[in-house]
């Protein structure tokens, strides 16, 4: 059969998204037999193919998907759920461990990085719209505000004193760990951090996890056949393993990122929420 397209945003890298997604485009294939090819997505290009209808499938964070939705009429498939976290995750603002910045107010008048200020969900705008709400502007009260596209050398940057502030989202510390890029979480701070029972410290809100989309104009049979295939994945397979996911459920509900991208003013905010149409 035809092929069916399916992007992916890649936070990383493209090896790490066809490390990470592959498995799972083959057990897509099987299902729907079909061949499914994976197309990685920049913070750009998210957007470009979608408008040029270039897509079948995409996983976005839930920010840029609720954008694209608002822009170009997606629908929600499914949502990923991750072991310990569900279908919920978070941002954190780091600074290095042996600092002596505590408090938001602290921050005034150093320097910060995150990874795209108007598409990185946990990696930059959760964080603008939490300082913005404890009063905090970070366009003005940093000394510097720059973007850096990959969490690991934001998070080696604090380290090294390059930049005093980080944000990142939740998990990527351990992912560090794990990878031996950080000795120890002790090794740096989280700025006003949540006191709640998720399972990783935190600083912002909570969010609803990346959804898998299906562009207004898939086949609408196809899209069935993919999100029962998503649904029906069984707990213990590869594909999930390679995800480090647990599964895949019903899209959540994403309504409180159109209130952000509403009071950001982000490139969708005129367009009508979804949650209206």
């Amino acid at each position: 059969g035809e092929p069916v397209f399916f992007g992916v945003l890649a936070i990383d890298s493209a090896v790490s998204v066809n490390e990470r997604y592959g498995p799972l485009m083959s057990y897509l294939s099987s299902q729907i037999g079909r061949p499914v090819e994976l197309v990685v997505l920049s913070q750009e290009s998210q957007f470009t193919k979608v408008e040029e209808g270039a897509l079948d499938f995409t996983t976005n964070n839930p920010l840029a998907a609720v954008q694209i939705q608002r822009l170009h009429n997606t629908d929600f498939l499914v949502t990923h759920t991750r072991p310990q976290t569900g279908t919920e995750f978070s941002g954190l603002i780091i600074v290095s461990g042996d600092s002596d910045l505590y408090a938001i107010e602290d921050l005034k008048n150093k320097r910060a990085a995150c990874v795209d200020f108007q598409t990185a969900a946990a990696g930059c705008t959760f964080q603008i719209y939490h300082l913005l709400q404890k009063g905090f502007d970070p366009y003005k009260d940093f000394s510097s505000f720059i973007e850096n596209k990959s969490q690991d050398n934001i998070v080696l940057a604090v380290l090294n004193g390059t930049i005093d502030a980080g944000f990142i989202r939740t998990g990527q510390l351990e992912k560090m760990m794990d990878k031996g890029r950080l000795a120890s979480l002790d090794e740096v701070r989280i700025i006003d951090a949540a006191n709640d029972t998720f399972f990783y410290p935190h600083t912002t809100a909570l969010y609803p996890e990346w959804p898998i989309s299906t562009l207004a104009e898939t086949d609408l049979q196809l899209a069935e056949q993919v999100r029962t295939a998503l649904l029906d994945l069984p707990s213990d397979h590869p594909a999930l393993a390679a995800l480090k996911a647990d599964g895949f459920v019903p899209a959540v509900d994403y309504s409180n990122l159109d209130n952000l991208i509403e009071t950001l003013q982000l490139k969708s905010w005129d367009a009508v929420a979804h949650s209206l149409r």
